[in-house]
């Protein structure tokens, strides 16, 4: 039985808030009569996930998910049957957290609520494009433009992962095989030189510093990053610190870029659809502020959607809001001129995908060549620091 949160007010006008288990809001709406209250509003309210349902998704598997569903949804199917008809033995555990998510559903809990609660398998961008589908009763399309993005995200994440592989190994070897010399080779060597009183270069004591430093203190090394991590987090669940922290990540030098690029290939692809399917441009724009997944955006698709609501028109917020290149702002001109505005929208979806391939490229491109300056840059170092005081014990014994 769902429990459902409510707000109510007493026959004197005091307000009462609380939690109940019953079958439906009627019957929770004769209960609270009973008991002398008004219901003023409620919804059900959906539990944590169980720890053995906590799993991971993969793009891939996501999209086979949803395409799950989605081919249920066309051919009129409810969600609960398909969710109770999901078989997966290769993941046992994915297997019981559908089951979990059918016995949410038959409790009367939506879709996106579900999905929510789940974040090792949805992701926001996912719950909202979701939501929206709900609120506008086209959640079969919203499915569909979500295995669309989850298809082009695998494609795109593949990319990355081939590009890196070979830099990351790289820098995985080089650094593994320095972090050796230092902290165990190099160190008695360095210290037979010290017992001649040869008078060690600062390179060299810098490299023995830090070798030292590694051995007694290296566990910090570990520790830190997943702890930044955390406490990043922590500060992101603030709304103030995530437009911070989203407005940063555009600015970045090169990743800026890519970032911006690909939040807005999601609003174009979930906009145009929305639009396609006859929603309002106003609807359309509200239900879209979220899918980009980042709050700057979305606050500057917020900013568009009053702009348009008080009878300016859509290139012209997109221009005025800024981050939308001067490609896409004509193409907007055009497809509001022309009454062909899905069709528009579709093209600019299409030039962010391929700014996005190409930002991936680049980068890479940039990456490489990158890393092995630093690397070399390290192979100086070490060379300096263990001949530099070699060259100095030879000069002397020919003295």
């Amino acid at each position: 039985m769902p429990t459902f949160a409510f707000s109510a007010r007493s026959s004197a006008g005091k307000p009462v808030k609380g939690r109940r288990m019953v079958s439906s809001e009627g019957a929770l709406e004769l209960e609270l009569a009973g008991d002398g209250l008004f219901l003023i509003e409620a919804h059900p309210v959906t539990p944590a996930p169980q720890a053995k349902a906590r799993v991971k998704l993969k793009d891939k598997d996501l999209a086979t998910f949803l395409l799950h569903l989605a081919s249920y949804l066309e051919v009129g199917l409810p969600l609960l049957i398909a969710l109770k008809d999901y078989r997966d033995p290769e993941r046992p555990r994915l297997e019981a957290a559908v089951m979990d998510m059918a016995e949410r559903m038959a409790e009367g809990a939506s879709l996106s609520a579900i999905m929510a609660a789940y974040p090792g398998l949805f992701q926001p961008v996912h719950v909202a494009m979701v939501r929206a589908g709900e609120a506008t009763g086209r959640l079969d399309q919203a499915i569909r433009a979500l295995i669309r993005l989850a298809e082009w995200e695998a494609g795109l994440r593949a990319q990355i992962r081939q590009a890196a592989t070979y830099p990351l190994i790289l820098l995985s070897l080089m650094s593994l095989i320095i972090l050796l010399v230092c902290v165990y080779s190099l160190p008695p060597i360095l210290k037979l030189l010290e017992d001649f009183h040869i008078a060690l270069p600062l390179a060299t004591r810098a490299f023995l510093g830090t070798g030292r430093w590694l051995k007694h203190y290296g566990w910090v090394l570990a520790v830190a990053p997943p702890a930044l991590g955390y406490g990043i987090r922590l500060l992101l669940r603030r709304p103030d610190w995530r437009l911070r922290w989203d407005t940063a990540k555009l600015s970045l030098p090169v990743a800026g870029r890519l970032v911006t690029r690909l939040a807005l290939s999601r609003f174009a692809h979930f906009f145009a659809g929305q639009y396609r399917a006859g929603i309002p441009m106003i609807q359309a724009l509200r239900n879209s502020e979220e899918v980009t997944g980042n709050a700057r955006l979305g606050h500057c698709i917020r900013l568009i959607r009053d702009g348009v609501e008080q009878g300016e028109r859509l290139a012209a917020m997109a221009a005025r809001v800024g981050y939308f290149p001067p490609l896409v702002i004509r193409l907007l001109i055009i497809g509001e001129e022309t009454g062909h505005l899905d069709e528009t929208l579709d093209k600019a979806a299409g030039y962010f995908d391929g700014e996005v391939a190409e930002g991936v490229r680049l980068a890479f491109q940039v990456l490489e060549p990158l890393i092995k300056v630093v690397l070399a840059c390290l192979l100086v170092f070490v060379a300096l620091a263990v001949l530099l005081p070699l060259y100095t014990l030879v000069g002397g014994i020919n003295e």
